[in-house]
């Protein structure tokens, strides 16, 4: 509260600018004057016994107000209090914009510290499971060796071994609100802002729900490679760290209308019979099991199609944990996707994902404490993962190796 005062045997009264007093005194009778209510966002004004009330940022008649009440009292004001008063309404009357997360160059990814090494668990070799350290783990496994041995030809060669299957950490997904935030690379390539800026923003549908909109980059990042862990395993992949996909680039994934044009598969799923159905994936999910045959669905995560940036959520982390999903689905479409063939002996082209090959775990702005399956809902693991004032996230992308690791036979 600041009043502006101006002798005592004058019967003017003082200026108020108030924000949340309930009441007033006027200085001739000392008579209290309700102001109403007190906590609803806006400023009162008193003076010349007459109360004047509007908008923080109406200025023109806040203004007036005081250049009549400084007109009365100039020559008695005190340079610091008029100071201290005109600096109190410029800061309540001008709205401030909401600034966005700010991208953290400078901090590169590190597969020591980040990965969460239990999700490479757990590895079956020969038909013998080893280190299966959580229940959801046991549950993810259902696309096992199960035959100890195999046989694989490529060309000429030929070779015979014993089946292995484990999970390997080998793409890694971004998810900023900031285009160009490379938090793999610790570098922001563009200028926030812009129509690429990511945003959340409530519908007025009646359902409360609110959508987000994001961009993703997609990594190849074999660890396996990087770590120069396990390369005798011939289905190790040997390829280098690459950026595979950066969807700032992409109008498809700007407009979920221009996705629609693109992949005209996805008008087929746009119907309740489809979205019934994603019911008994996400019930699945929840237990952590995954349906394959439903791959428009990710469970409690949303759908699949359009492949967009937008999707509705209730909780941030899991619509961050939806975009990279879907992120990883259009790969598949774009046919940048591999998966490994159930003998063990090559790996092959993946147009439609399937989802039980695919876990994920969350790396920044917390690392996860395990991994998920695709569209398990949120309640059961986000707590916590979403620090303040950051809205950019990373994950890591383990998939469900199956190789037959052998000896060459001549």
């Amino acid at each position: 509260m600041i009043a502006l005062d101006g002798r005592a045997h004058r019967t003017r009264c003082r200026l108020w600018m108030i924000q949340s007093l309930k009441t007033c005194r006027d200085i001739a009778g000392l008579q209290k004057r309700p102001l109403g209510r007190a906590l609803t966002g806006r400023t009162y004004l008193s003076t010349g016994c007459r109360h004047v009330t509007g908008p923080r940022h109406n200025l023109r008649r806040v203004l007036k107000v005081i250049s009549a009440s400084l007109t009365l009292t100039r020559r008695r004001l005190p340079i610091g209090q008029l100071s201290l008063a005109l600096g109190f309404l410029i800061s309540i009357s001008t709205p401030i914009p909401a600034q966005a997360s700010k991208c953290e160059a400078g901090t590169i990814f590190n597969p020591i510290t980040k990965v969460r090494w239990t999700c490479i668990f757990p590895i079956t070799i020969g038909g013998v499971k080893v280190g299966s350290f959580d229940k959801l783990d046991k549950e993810l496994d259902a696309q096992s060796a199960s035959k100890p041995l195999c046989a694989c030809r490529k060309g000429v060669s030929f070779w015979f071994g014993v089946k292995v299957s484990f999970w390997s950490p080998n793409r890694m997904v971004d998810v900023v609100t900031e285009p160009g935030c490379m938090m793999a690379l610790g570098a922001d390539l563009m200028p926030t802002g812009g129509k690429l800026q990511g945003s959340q923003s409530s519908i007025a549908d009646g359902t409360n729900s609110v959508k987000m909109f994001a961009q993703m980059h997609y990594y190849i990042a074999p660890v396996w490679k990087m770590l120069d862990m396990f390369t005798d395993l011939p289905c190790i992949e040997d390829d280098g760290f690459d950026v595979a996909m950066i969807t700032e680039v992409l109008p498809t994934w700007q407009s979920g209308t221009l996705g629609a044009i693109i992949q005209p598969e996805g008008i087929l799923f746009g119907n309740p019979a489809a979205g019934l159905a994603c019911m008994a994936d996400s019930a699945a999910a929840a237990a952590g099991k995954v349906i394959d045959p439903l791959f428009w669905c990710m469970g409690s995560w949303g759908a699949t199609y359009p492949i967009a940036g937008d999707i509705h959520f209730g909780d941030s982390v899991e619509a961050w944990a939806g975009l990279a999903a879907r992120g990883t689905f259009m790969m598949g479409r774009l046919g940048a996707l591999t998966i490994s063939s159930a003998d063990g002996c090559a790996f092959k082209p993946q147009p439609i994902w399937t989802k039980s090959r695919y876990k994920l775990q969350i790396m920044e702005p917390v690392k996860g404490g395990k991994c998920v399956n695709v569209g398990r809902p949120g309640a059961l693991w986000s707590s916590g993962k979403h620090a303040p004032g950051k809205d950019n996230a990373q994950f890591m992308l383990f998939e469900k190796v199956i190789c037959c690791a052998g000896i060459p036979v001549p």
